[in-house]
């Protein structure tokens, strides 16, 4: 009778992997590939994965490694919180929380989750480079999460492959690189918002108007380049992309680049950085170096977070929807991890200029001169 029951249990156990597992994307690694990798049968290797008796030593080491390296996770290991009673989570990798970009996007992230009854877990990216990818997405398929959101981060194929593997979808907002096609992400109308940026500017009788950009390659800041280029090239202004400095989005990088392009021989009268914090850099430039803001020089950010209306004088800006952002990122999870099919990967939201006191119309020629001691 022992015996009976413990093989009904196990009968059970297996139906209850390969039902769920049919459930879920194609691309995570089944019960059946990880006993067809040992050689050995899902009845087998359904007992080693739910920590059953009944199987030689030397057999269980040889699937546990194949279990290892295929990245496999168990229904029985798992935390099932989509469907079940605990709380989901969902983990944000974000590389720095030290701006105000990253605490808005939080912020919208949070408050979507609370309303579907889950709360979010956040992590540096850089924490990842001390743990392998598969290792990393098998912890976090075992303790809860229902999906990843990436920020402003690096693509990596290699960590969304093992996400993948174990079951777990993965939403990008606004990465470094251009993912493939089959990944989500969610992001701004860059584009749009640095061709408004732009023509804002131009609209009040700038000519001269520099663009200070963000990381190389950043797929949001080459959008907004181009939406700089083509604002200047639409008013018959020239530009030189040789001449626009990249950087992080940091104050530091605004106060550098700022410095840099104020010295120039002839100076701009207006600059268009690609952040809040960097427009902000810019405006320390100015002030250090006795240009007067928006009398001698215009400054347009992009965000709009909490700095843009308290700075001084208070900035004009892009409107990112960056709180609506993370809750869109958040989600979107919610929505694969439930199977749902999302009907585009790249979702945009729209941005807007915001009109404030940083921007004029440019000064007289005479006035645009630094007297250098």
């Amino acid at each position: 009778m022992v015996q009976a029951k413990n093989e009904s249990e196990e009968s059970v156990t297996i139906e209850h992997d390969l039902i769920s597992e049919r459930r879920k994307p194609a691309r995570r690694i089944t019960l059946a590939r990880v006993a067809d990798e040992a050689g050995v049968s899902i009845a087998t290797a359904s007992k080693v994965v739910n920590g059953r008796t009944g199987v030689g030593e030397s057999t269980r080491r040889d699937i546990e490694r194949v279990v290892e390296e295929l990245g496999y996770v168990g229904v029985s290991e798992r935390e099932r919180p989509v469907r079940g009673l605990r709380e989901p989570l969902v983990e944000i990798v974000i590389d720095s929380l030290k701006n105000p970009y990253a605490l808005a996007l939080l912020s919208g992230a949070i408050a979507a989750a609370e309303s579907a009854k889950a709360a979010v877990v956040t992590r540096r990216l850089g924490a990842l480079a001390t743990e392998s990818p598969m290792k990393w997405a098998q912890r976090l398929a075992r303790t809860g999460r229902v999906g990843v959101i990436e920020v402003t981060s690096e693509f990596s194929a290699e960590r969304e492959a093992a996400l993948r593997s174990v079951g777990l979808p993965v939403v990008l907002v606004d990465p470094i690189d251009v993912p493939r096609t089959a990944t989500v992400s969610v992001g701004a109308t860059n584009w749009a918002g640095g061709m408004e940026a732009t023509q804002h500017l131009i609209d009040l009788g700038h000519e001269n108007i520099a663009y200070i950009g963000g990381p190389t390659g950043a797929a949001c800041d080459v959008a907004r380049t181009h939406g700089y280029q083509a604002a200047m090239h639409q008013a018959g202004l020239p530009t030189n992309l040789a001449e626009i400095i990249h950087g992080p989005f940091t104050f530091e990088q605004g106060l550098e680049a700022g410095i840099t392009i104020l010295a120039r021989p002839h100076r701009p009268t207006a600059i268009f950085a690609a952040s809040d914090v960097a427009a902000l850099g810019v405006m320390e430039a100015a002030r250090r170096l006795g240009i007067a803001i928006p009398t001698q020089l215009s400054v347009v950010g992009f965000d709009n977070t909490m700095l843009a209306p308290s700075s001084a004088p208070p900035l004009t800006t892009i409107h990112q929807p960056v709180e609506e952002i993370g809750a869109t990122a958040v989600a979107t999870i919610f929505r694969l991890a439930s199977g749902e099919t999302q009907p585009t990967k790249r979702v945009e939201l729209a941005t807007h200029l915001v009109v404030r006191d940083s921007t004029a119309p440019p000064p007289r020629h005479s006035e645009t001169s630094i007297h250098h001691r």
